[in-house]
């Protein structure tokens, strides 16, 4: 059925039963007065957790993922063991996400027909999977994939459920809030101990690679500087301005070659759509002033760039390449580039190590999944870059859609450096950005109806 604007169906139930809605509020009042009242305040949190699902389920999962994704190794829950990194938090939320989100587009009938690109991401999904048959360690193979499945299937979820402008908004704005927490923690954690140590962690307590940090910043720093070129006041503005700085500066303090290439690919989206634009001078201009408060190091390491080989990587990337001679038709399977890796250590010129990962996703899915892989990856990033409305004169109105687009392209420029793809913000970004293709369509369907075509829904 075509996209109407008729109110949701439980809205339309409580308005029919007033006295079914009193009853709730007085049952509620009662039980939280007695919580209170017994300072039973986990109950107490547990109840007002339970009223925000209900009332507003969208906002409550994928805002909250949305919020961690940057506090992702300082939520964990228990131990690390020897088949794997202990469990977060945020894998929990994922998981109820994916369930809520689904649950509301069935109840509601809100579900929608997958974009395209959906069918390309699926098809690369499908093949790694299919590539665990022939991999060269079946057993690490088995155990990435369950963590494939459930990226891909929260992304179906997202893209396939209508979701509003408002819960959109929600998101967006709890994204931003996720980025900015963690950026004044990292910055504080950096200027108490980081003259001392370089390159600091955003815990010490579990593993957490300060360039797999500044990746899940580069979402939150791209809406930023988009809420600054759609703010209407100069209060909005400011706020947006002081979030633009201050995760720009936690992305510096990381000192992450890859994350600074990836900043530079997000100002020239912007650039390119938005031209000199005034509006996008300030968040530029924020930006760069952060580069006053870094360390010595900072600029040692971007000059050192060339004489260390970008840490390595050149001669990881130099042993990769060989191994396509052997790989390259069908792949190494799954999880198995450390292996196939292994089996062309001795080609490079330089001692690159034993079983190193590849820091760059591109090639990594060359060798792991051969030349079918690489053709579906490219695809689905085709087809999700080419999906992306070119901006109007509005500039308020676009600003958020180049906002996602500028965020797609830094964190396809951190593949080339880094294992991204099976992360959650790599999947996230991906996600979000189709959602935020959808409101804009919606937006415009509502303000000529006839020009746009409407959605079509699976009921």
């Amino acid at each position: 059925m075509p996209f109407t604007t008729t109110r949701d169906n439980h809205e339309i139930f409580w308005q029919k039963s007033p006295f079914g809605l009193v009853t709730a509020l007085v049952a509620t009042a009662c039980s939280l007065g007695w919580m209170i009242a017994s300072e039973h305040w986990l109950l107490v949190a547990s109840v007002f957790g339970m009223l925000l699902l209900l009332l507003r389920p969208i906002e409550a999962t994928l805002g909250l993922y949305a919020f961690l994704i940057p506090f992702e190794t300082v939520t964990t829950i228990g131990n690390s063991t020897s088949t794997g990194p202990a469990p977060t938090l945020l894998r929990y939320v994922g998981l109820l996400a994916l369930f809520v989100t689904l649950g509301v587009g069935c109840l509601r009938e809100r579900i929608i027909w997958p974009p395209r690109t959906a069918l390309f991401w699926s098809l690369f999904v499908l093949w790694g999977g299919v590539s665990t048959l022939w991999a060269i360690d079946q057993e690490m193979a088995l155990h990435r994939l369950p963590m494939a499945l459930g990226l891909w299937l929260l992304y179906m979820a997202v893209v396939s459920v209508r979701i509003t402008a408002k819960e959109f908004s929600c998101i967006v704005l709890l994204t931003i809030l996720g980025g900015l927490g963690a950026s004044i923690y990292f910055a504080y954690t950096f200027f108490r101990m980081g003259d001392t140590i370089g390159q600091v962690f955003l815990t010490t307590e579990t593993l957490s690679d300060p360039d797999f940090f500044a990746a899940t910043l580069l979402l939150p720093l791209s809406l930023s500087v988009g809420g600054v070129l759609s703010s209407r006041t100069w209060l909005h503005r400011a706020l947006f301005l002081a979030a633009t700085g201050v995760i720009a500066l936690a992305v510096f303090l990381t000192m992450s070659r890859g994350a600074l290439a990836a900043l530079a690919g997000i100002t020239f989206i912007f650039l390119l759509r938005f031209r000199l634009n005034w509006r996008l001078l300030l968040p530029v201009a924020t930006a760069g002033t952060a580069l006053m408060f870094m360390p010595p190091l900072f600029f040692q390491r971007v000059h050192e760039a060339s004489t260390s080989r970008i840490s390595g990587r050149l001669d990881i990337w130099e042993i990769g390449i060989h191994s396509l001679k052997s790989y390259g038709a069908f792949g190494a399977g799954l999880e198995n580039f450390q292996l196939a890796f292994q089996s062309y250590a001795g080609t490079s010129r330089f001692f690159a190590g034993d079983q190193r990962n590849s820091h760059n996703i591109y090639l990594c899915a060359s060798v792991e999944f051969g030349i079918l892989g690489i053709v579906f990856l490219f695809a689905a990033v085709r087809s999700h870059l080419r999906a992306f409305p070119r901006p109007t004169r509005n500039i308020p109105a676009s600003s958020r859609i180049v906002a996602f687009e500028a965020a797609c392209w830094g964190m396809l420029i951190m593949g080339f450096s880094l294992d991204i793809l099976w992360r959650k913000t790599f999947w996230f970004v991906l996600a979000l950005s189709v959602v935020a293709v959808h409101v804009q369509r919606e937006d415009e369907q509502l303000s000529d109806p006839v020009s746009v075509p409407s959605y079509q829904f699976i009921k």
